[in-house]
């Protein structure tokens, strides 16, 4: 996409307009139950911004009522609860998502293609200047074999999560190039952090438990990216009148290999760092085959393991961020070994758990 400067602005890179500056106003977040989405909102009411949310019924609320955000009951595919959602807002971050790599296509483009167009409309038509898109990085690949800028050409992998991202980017660059729409897209990496369940507190779990392999020989280089970044860079977004028309990586250039990773992890866990290896290409093949049994037995959940999965791990992936750094001013502030003490913190937290040498004093029969 291009850059759009808006009729008699004078635009300039990294001239962010703050959200808690002039007038008062309002930002509805989507997915502000989720993992990224609910980041986020802490960024805004950090800054005192007005936050509305638009959550599903089924949703709990208790989290965000308490921290002052406003709630609108509503789904992406319920045109009328979009437009009450959107109704007096000047600014729309859109967090939510169907993700996850296994499920009925039907439904990844319901949420993330028919409810990206439905949401835009809404928008557009209640006078929202501006949106703001998360996509991902995997729009690119999940394993890109080297290093990859916003010039990479997307790429399209047979599953329908990769696929619905795919759509829902072309479907905004048509947007903006027909309407002049106000939207940016950003993309992050490979997001881990607090409250990140469905990643880091499995990968935590399974190192706890000696059952973390590693995909391939672990030198191969992740686009990782703590959580709290990604939520500054999606508010970065909002803030930079030219960012308008315009794609961004967010990741942590910090170049660190899976086997790093998950070694900091365990660390910080205290526990042994992974020492078995699954061959990349023999990981693939038996991913492909678990993929292929539970569409022939018509199984409701995820196989075991996904091409997805071993890919995103074991693939090589360098992401630069110049654009990002340049045009937004975004700046990793989060290190590795940061991001994982503050992870691994909230994992023990959510499991009740004592540390290693805490559970070994304790079994000593020591006392602290």
């Amino acid at each position: 996409m291009v850059g759009l400067a808006g009729d008699g602005e004078t635009l300039r890179f990294g001239t962010a307009v703050a959200l808690n500056q002039g007038a008062k106003m309002t930002v509805l977040v989507t997915g502000a139950t989720g993992f990224i989405g609910g980041h986020v909102v802490d960024t805004l009411r950090d800054r005192q911004v007005a936050v509305r949310a638009l959550v599903r019924p089924d949703e709990p609320t208790g989290a965000l009522a308490s921290a002052g955000v406003e709630i609108v009951r509503g789904d992406l595919e319920d045109g009328p609860s979009l437009m009450t959602a959107v109704r007096g807002v000047d600014r729309v971050l859109h967090c939510a998502a169907r993700t996850g790599p296994w499920g009925p296509r039907s439904e990844y483009e319901a949420a993330n293609v028919r409810g990206v167009e439905l949401l835009i409309d809404s928008a557009l038509a209640a006078g929202v200047k501006r949106i703001v898109h998360v996509s991902s990085a995997i729009v690119v690949g999940t394993d890109v074999g080297g290093t990859v800028d916003e010039s990479a050409p997307l790429r399209l992998e047979p599953n329908p999560y990769s696929w619905s991202k795919i759509m829902a980017e072309r479907l905004i660059e048509r947007v903006v190039r027909e309407r002049r729409a106000p939207i940016t897209v950003v993309r992050p990496g490979l997001v881990y952090g607090p409250r990140d369940a469905a990643s880091f507190g499995r990968f935590a779990a399974l190192l706890e438990r000696r059952r973390m392999p590693l995909m391939g020989r672990g030198d191969n280089h992740l686009p990782l990216v703590y959580v709290g970044d990604v939520a500054r860079g999606i508010v970065l977004a909002s803030e930079v009148p030219a960012a308008i028309g315009r794609t961004y990586f967010l990741v942590n250039d910090e170049p660190v290999t899976q086997r790093e990773y998950l070694e900091a992890i365990a660390a910080e866990l205290g526990v042994p760092p992974p020492t078995r290896h699954v061959p990349y290409l023999a990981a693939q093949a038996l991913a492909a085959i678990a993929e292929r049994a539970v569409s022939l037995t018509r199984g409701a959940g995820p196989p075991p393991l996904t091409r997805f999965g071993v890919r995103l791990l074991g693939g090589e992936s360098r992401i630069v961020i110049r654009r990002a750094r340049e045009e937004l001013g975004f700046v990793p502030e989060t290190d590795l070994r940061e991001g994982v003490r503050r992870s691994v913190a909230w994992y023990r937290a959510a499991q009740g758990a004592p540390r290693a040498g805490d559970r070994a004093s304790r079994a000593a029969g020591g006392v602290s």
